[in-house]
């Protein structure tokens, strides 16, 4: 029903602007387009938040905010302040936003889909965080590097993107609907080109990546500064999830919770220091 009373509603705008010239035509269609992107405003702990949602799949963030990973929030909730804090693969901003919320938090997002970049900045300055929240358009891997994401969609809140690889966390082939070039950095490599502190908090949600973001990471996973990481992972225990329980075991982490399933195969893992 949706879909076609979308249609109804595209087709009389359309209508409407048929009588006039070619730019001025053009100019009101784009107006009405961005007049109708819907916004929502969501009610969290540390004050209101708005989502503007430039594709259907984007609704689940502001429509499921409290229930897709309450983990993840009561962890934000948990920070001690003042505070960094690095949300990479951050997509529109539901957790880097929430956590700008909260005074005293510094936020790095790191977001290298094109159409999430822009949802997240666009979110951002929606709320007014940009004193709070810096985004960048960036890749983490394990080394520095010019190379191709994989992207199963081009819109905003698209998910299962890969660089420098074409396979999901669960090791299956993504459906490559466009290949965007991207700029990598390892999270070392990054602090040292630019001088960067390590962060006290670090999520790390890549869909796959996240083995190579952490051999990046080694310097900066050694740093006492770094008090907690949420990670993405399996569900079901696999050579996978032992590997990165092993790497982070390494630089002196246990895993201290494991989040709900339910997430299409994925969980989170809290890994904090005894």
């Amino acid at each position: 029903m949706s879909r076609r009373l979308g249609r109804v509603m595209a087709a009389g705008v359309i209508a409407l602007t048929a009588v006039q010239k070619k730019w001025r035509r053009a100019a009101s269609r784009l107006e009405a387009a961005e007049r109708l992107l819907p916004r929502h405003r969501v009610a969290t702990r540390w004050g209101p938040l708005v989502f503007t949602s430039g594709h259907k799949q984007a609704l689940q963030y502001p429509r499921e905010f409290d229930r897709l990973e309450p983990e993840t929030l009561a962890w934000i909730d948990g920070f001690k302040t003042p505070c960094r804090f690095w949300d990479v693969g951050a997509n529109i901003g539901l957790f880097s936003l929430y956590a700008g919320l909260r005074p005293g938090v510094a936020v790095s997002a790191f977001e290298p889909a094109a159409a999430n970049y822009a949802a997240l900045c666009r979110n951002i300055e929606t709320n007014r965080l940009q004193e709070r929240i810096q985004a960048y358009c960036l890749a983490l891997c394990e080394r520095e590097l010019l190379g191709s994401l994989a992207l199963s969609a081009t819109h905003a809140g698209s998910v299962f993107n890969a660089f420098d690889s074409e396979e999901d966390c669960f090791g299956r082939p993504i459906a490559v609907a466009f290949r965007q070039g991207m700029l990598g950095f390892s999270i070392d490599g990054l602090r040292r080109h630019f001088g960067l502190p390590a962060p006290h908090y670090l999520k790390i949600d890549v869909d796959g990546l996240e083995e190579r973001i952490l051999l990046g990471a080694r310097r900066t996973l050694a740093d006492p500064a770094l008090r907690s990481i949420m990670l993405e992972m399996e569900e079901r225990e696999t050579p996978r999830n032992r590997r990165l329980t092993a790497a982070l075991a390494a630089a002196g982490f246990r895993l201290a919770a494991r989040g709900a399933g339910g997430r299409g195969g994925s969980i989170n893992g809290l890994f904090t220091r005894p």
